[in-house]
């Protein structure tokens, strides 16, 4: 039986516009959906350290032209190492005690962008832990102004209301909203860590990284050289890990035995597949 079809003649709707229809007509909102599943950094892990890496960026070819990731840059006179995405997203592993969940829908988002600045790339109070289709509705490409100022207004009540960590970057404000009455009492949502236990492991371990990087990478460079891999394997194992683009492997067996290696080197190190692949870029292996 041959498929019917309309011939539409009329104006298209706005996806956007579609969507919060269909929300709607679910009882609730774009906006509080969006909350339901969008997570915050502790308000007390931020007064304890942010930004969490200083001296990184991001790639901008307004503010660094040129300049790709690893290299070196200055910004206002200060020195900074150039990045993708990458340190984001250890800084929110460090500060939520978890690790990204790589192919699932969710991605860290700045809240008031700017990550090529050094003071907002890496701040505890400029991430979110956000699904795609609701962080993407933050972005310039397909913008829903609503629900980014209401996750910018859920930042400053965290971080900057009351006692805040320190005072507001220039562009850091309240947005003047009721979010209360916009969630209609629905929380804000801050990702704690799964366990105690599992907190102490990983503070410990985040300062063990970040205080002892020699000995991190020493024992990468071991259990490597005890598996006989390739460092170009390891580095193509570590971005498979994540769900990356990577080169090819050379057999499936090569791949296993790779990827094998660098779970024993998470193992040993308590590292993040991202922070295994930021200490190979700091070590050129």
């Amino acid at each position: 039986m041959p498929i019917e079809y309309v011939v539409h003649t009329d104006e298209l709707t706005p996806p956007i516009e579609a969507m919060e229809k269909y929300f709607r007509e679910g009882r609730t909102s774009i906006i509080q959906a969006a909350f339901q599943h969008s997570y915050f950094v502790h308000p007390d892990d931020v007064k304890e350290r942010t930004p969490y890496f200083p001296d990184r960026a991001r790639y901008s070819r307004k503010y660094y032209p040129g300049v790709q990731k690893g290299q070196s840059a200055c910004w206002r006179d200060i020195p900074v190492t150039i990045d993708d995405n990458q340190y984001a997203q250890i800084a929110w592993e460090r500060y939520s005690g978890r690790s990204l969940m790589r192919r699932s829908g969710y991605g860290v988002r700045h809240i008031w962008g700017e990550p090529w600045n050094p003071d907002f790339y890496t701040a505890g109070w400029n991430l979110c832990y956000m699904p795609f289709w609701a962080g993407m509705l933050t972005e310039r490409q397909h913008p829903y102004p609503e629900l980014e100022r209401a996750i910018r207004q859920a930042s400053w009540e965290l971080y900057f209301r009351d006692n805040p960590e320190c005072e507001p970057p220039n562009g850091v404000k309240d947005q003047n909203l009721d979010l209360t009455d916009l969630l209609d009492n629905q929380p804000i949502l801050v990702l704690g860590k799964e366990s105690v236990a599992q907190r102490t492991h990983v503070e410990i371990s985040s300062r063990s990284s970040a205080n002892a990087p020699g000995d991190k990478a020493e024992t990468i460079r071991t259990v490597r050289s005890q598996a006989h891999q390739s460092w170009s394997n390891i580095r193509k194992a570590v971005r498979a890990l994540q769900g990356l683009p990577h080169d090819p492997f050379g057999t499936p067996n090569v791949e296993n035995s790779a990827k094998s290696c660098v779970r024993k080197i998470q193992s040993e190190t308590a590292l993040g597949f991202a922070e295994i692949e930021a200490i190979l870029d700091e070590q050129g292996w």
